[in-house]
């Protein structure tokens, strides 16, 4: 979605059109229009020019190319106050005018046509601007040659009007054309130039190119704080950045963007300008991203039919997205409402090729599924396609996503070998551009957004019985950071762990990872308005590319064809089931939109199954689940309230329909590979059988009783063997950090930055952690190495942990806080808590940032992470395991203890030096983590065992 664009002017003056000279009084009022902003002062511009055009018609001899120059400018004017039909009045003055006087020919007809297409797909008149741009782009060829820099507004209008009439790939490669001719050629002070950086970033963000249109945008951010602060478009370039992240998948960082945009163009445009609404709907989306559906679909209906002068496509967007918001949130009767309406709005106002109607009667198709009418959804998914196929331009991964999704219809209408085939033929067409999103090094996005995709991929081989097909889109489905960190650690190791290669990889690594934290940060200097810090932080961004070139240059000469070694791609599923030993299994489970498609592989079979629980459903029983796991924390711990085991147990036959049950009741060690909300909760608490009736948790019959549970990054980590520690292994114990208490116990990293910096009293202020210090005392005694090394309350500085040399330590352990943050990377990441020195430093600020942690070099096989929130995501809909495991895993840990949510301190202790003496003794990390659960849970004299909130909140994540 494209907040606006603005005509892009030929920077040509008059006098170089004019062929006679001005009078003194002419000159002058020349001069004054052509200094006057028609963006930032549209009346005064105006009237400007119209004084001009009211001294020429005085003038003995008549001047055509001038005349016309001003009908131009003065339908800027309108342009910018919203009012293109006015606009559109005086080009055609314009047009009149060159035409009698002889002058289609000329360059500044070009221009005329050019502003009068934009004024036309202002109006909704796509076609006749794609046609107008075409012969002016055709006059420009012909006087200048196709690359000449002023063809600069050709060519990006002409991408404008390709893209409000649907066409987003040819769009996007005329817009950027134009841009970067448009940079080459202007002034950095002409305030068309950030207009167009904001334009171009709108337009090559809806084509999918996220990498480019965050840096426009970012490009026009730069020149509105350098040169046009207080300008009334300022809100609609932060809006558009704002936009590029959110279609990056940065939708937290774009939220820190996009709000004070709302307010600028509130103030500047108005609460109902088109630019202000289309704010208002990236905001939603954003909102979406992070799982607030609810929210989202409160800010769509709110300014749905109510903001003045948004084109048509636009305004069928409002009724698309919230239909998905209401998918999402689990209202399928009001989903269905709104897109039936809105395609038939679409189909009225919109083009029969458009892009927008395509994507409306495929909303309108999976909503329609979901209902249950298959048979009505069908022939929307195929007039969802024709719209796309029926015209040149049209954007390729939206039909292949289109293909999927029809051929997954396809399937359950009966016609199996086509549908399927459609399918396979798209699905494997899509693998590369997902690979090339999920990679790209300027991003750092964690989320997957070719996942729903994948997944319907996944649920149609399945429903076609192509089981090994399906293995494989699970895998593509659930491709996300963590994934990418594991085999970043694999192509280190495939490259030589130790030689030199190898450390030209996590060089390489290094930088591409220190690339997309700088880009982080540039995009909050600039929105905060910092344009020397963002200067600094751009010098830094070209000296890392310029390293990272350098350092592939290196690689490719020292291992040929190292980019290949990357082993997190998908494994067949007869590979898998080899590494399986007798009583191993492993689950595979993806919610979407519309069904859950669930997979059970054992070293001698396969089941595969489908669910109607959908997303939202899940999310539903998750959420239940962890409401009575918060009710507990936050109970007096004697007598805790009671836990949800009907949620539980609904949730367990969702994942396990009767067709598993016989083959999970032979499972002893399940490997769990789950999407969504799934990886909110431990899975070793759901309930197997219906509960009593009284509710008594001493009596349900929980997973963990049956079988062990791990959590593999990726299913290459799934049967690997495993290094266990030694009876005495060297061990590492961080954490119990010197705080002083008086915090609330609700911890959010974002309180304790201040300006971008540390707070060092509000770390200091959190509250202290007294069990943890018996818990690492009790694992330092388990393992009486000479080589263990305790630090703790005042020694458990960030600065002692940087200086270790970690690889000397076969099990570490950080007790501590877990800070859950909104993105990755940059100043606002997840942390461990440790003792915050007197004054920050540039090694010590009492935070262990992911990025600083995943600095570290560790070779450690065991490392527990026993604090609050290790292993959480930001919200149900984020990826599993980010954060801090992310970190972990990529500076080499081979396994990890992590906590779902916050632990008591006497069950931190118990279960996690219980889990790693078990191991030493023998016993795999899984069976190890099993055995302390289940003593935990028997153990009458330990208050509140029996509570999944006390016993359940570990998770084993395996690499």
């Amino acid at each position: 979605m494209l907040l606006a664009t603005a005509p892009v002017l030929a920077a040509a003056s008059w006098q170089a059109m004019a062929a006679t000279g001005p009078g003194e009084a002419m000159a002058s009022a020349i001069a004054k229009a052509e200094a006057s902003d028609p963006s930032g002062q549209p009346a005064e511009t105006e009237a400007a020019w119209r004084k001009v055009l009211a001294l020429e018609e005085g003038a003995a001899k008549p001047d055509a190319l001038l005349r016309a120059r001003a009908y131009n400018r003065i339908a800027d004017t309108f342009y910018y106050r919203g009012r293109p039909d006015q606009g559109q009045a005086e080009m055609e003055h314009a047009v009149a005018v060159l035409e009698e006087a002889g002058l289609g020919a000329t360059d500044m007809m070009s221009e005329t046509l050019t502003n009068l297409g934009v004024m036309l797909s202002a109006q909704g008149h796509a076609e006749r601007d794609v046609a107008m741009q075409r012969r002016s782009l055709a006059i420009r060829k012909k006087l200048y040659g196709a690359d000449d820099n002023r063809l600069a507004p050709n060519y990006f209008n002409l991408g404008n009007a390709l893209y409000e009439r649907g066409l987003l790939e040819e769009a996007a490669d005329n817009i950027e054309r134009g841009a970067r001719m448009r940079l080459a050629s202007t002034a950095p002070n002409d305030p068309e130039l950030f207009i167009t950086l904001a334009s171009a970033a709108g337009i090559v963000s809806a084509a999918g190119r996220p990498e480019e249109a965050i840096r426009f945008a970012q490009q026009g951010v730069d020149l509105v704080n350098r040169y046009h602060p207080g300008h009334p478009y300022t809100g609609f370039v932060r809006g558009v950045l704002g936009k590029a992240l959110v279609n990056g998948g940065r939708a937290s960082e774009a939220i820190e963007v996009i709000r004070p945009a709302i307010d600028e163009l509130a103030a500047t445009m108005g609460k109902s300008n088109r630019l202000t609404a289309e704010a208002r709907s990236v905001l939603a989306k954003a909102q979406a991203i992070l799982g607030r559906f609810e929210e989202a679909k409160a800010l769509t209906l709110a300014s749905m039919g109510k903001h003045d002068g948004s084109a048509p496509p636009e305004q069928v967007r409002d009724y698309l997205n919230a239909a998905n918001y209401a998918a999402e949130a689990g209202q399928d009767a009001e989903s269905l409402k709104i897109a039936r309406e809105g395609l038939a709005i679409a189909r009225e106002v919109l083009p029969p090729g458009h892009q927008v109607l395509s994507q409306m009667a495929m909303a309108t198709a999976m909503a329609t599924e979901r209902h249950g009418d298959d048979a009505g959804a069908l022939p929307l998914y195929r007039e969802a396609l024709q719209i796309l196929t029926g015209h040149d331009g049209a954007d390729q991964t939206l039909i292949l996503r289109t293909e999927i999704f029809l051929g997954g219809s396809e399937i359950r209408a009966g016609d199996r070998d086509e549908g399927y085939a459609r399918v396979a033929r798209a699905a494997d067409a899509l693998v590369p551009r997902m690979y090339e999103a999920a990679e790209a090094p300027d991003l750092g996005a964690s989320v997957n957004s070719y996942y729903d995709t994948f997944a319907r991929a996944a649920e149609a081989a399945v429903d076609a019985g192509h089981p090994a097909d399906a293995f494989r889109y699970f895998q593509l489905a659930s491709y996300n950071s963590v994934a990418q960190a594991s085999g970043q650690v694999a192509l280190r190791k495939a490259a030589g762990q130790g030689s030199d290669a190898a450390e030209l990889v996590r060089d390489l690594q290094d930088r591409q990872r220190h690339m997309r934290t700088l880009n982080v940060q540039l995009t909050q200097l600039l929105a905060k308005g910092k344009t020397e810090a963002a200067e600094a932080v751009r010098r830094d961004m070209d000296e890392t590319s310029a390293a990272i070139e350098q350092g592939r240059a290196q690689l490719a000469a020292a291992v040929p064809g190292f980019e290949r070694l990357n082993t997190s791609r998908p494994l067949p599923l007869e590979d898998v089931q080899a590494r399986l030993s007798r009583g191993d299994a492993v689950l595979l489970a993806l919610p979407s939109r519309l069904r859950t498609t669930l997979m059970l592989v054992t070293p001698d079979g396969v089941q595969a199954a489908t669910s109607t629980s959908a997303r939202p459903d899940i999310r539903s029983r998750v959420a239940a689940i962890r409401a009575s796991i918060d009710d507990a924390l936050l109970s007096n711990q004697k007598d805790l309230p009671p836990f949800d085991l009907a949620a539980s147990y609904a949730l367990y036959r969702d994942l396990f329909p009767e067709a598993f049950r016989a083959k999970a009741k032979r499972v002893k060690h399940l490997y769990v590979d789950a999407a969504d909300a799934l990886a909110q909760v431990p899975f070793s608490l759901l309930v197997t059988r219906e509960p009593d009736a009284d509710g008594s948790m001493r009596k349900a019959h929980w997973l963990i009783r049956d079988m062990s549970v791990e959590v593999p990054v990726s299913l290459g980590a799934v049967g690997s063997p495993e290094e266990a520690v030694d009876r005495y292994p060297a061990f590492a114990g961080i954490g119990a950090p010197s705080l002083s208490g008086n915090a609330a116990p609700a911890l959010e990293l974002a309180g304790l930055f201040r300006n971008g910096e540390v707070d060092l009293a509000a770390v200091r202020d959190l509250p202290a952690l007294p069990g943890t210090l018996e818990e690492l005392r009790r694992m330092y005694a388990a393992f009486p190495d000479a080589r263990s090394r305790l630090l703790t309350g005042n020694a458990a500085r960030e600065g002692a942990v940087k200086r270790m040399d970690l690889t000397r330590y076969s099990v570490l352990a950080f007790a501590t806080h877990g800070l859950i943050a909104g993105e990755l990377h940059g100043l606002k990441e997840p942390a461990l808590v440790l003792t915050p020195p007197e004054q920050a430093e540039d090694n010590d600020d009492g935070l262990l940032t992911a990025g600083e942690i995943a600095d570290l070099d560790i070779s450690a096989n065991f490392v527990v992470l026993s604090a609050c929130n290790t292993a959480a995501g930001t919200t149900q809909a984020a990826p599993a395991y980010t954060g801090l495991a992310h970190a972990f895993l990529y500076a080499g840990a081979k396994s990890l203890l992590l906590s779902h949510w916050q632990v008591r301190d006497d069950a931190a202790a118990r279960l996690s030096v219980a889990t790693v003496r078990g191991n030493a003794r023998g016993k795999s990390r899984a069976e190890a983590l099993r055995s302390a659960i289940l003593d935990l849970i028997d153990d009458k004299d330990v208050p509140g065992s029996v509570h999944p909130a006390i016993w359940a909140p570990f998770i084993l994540v395996s690499r």
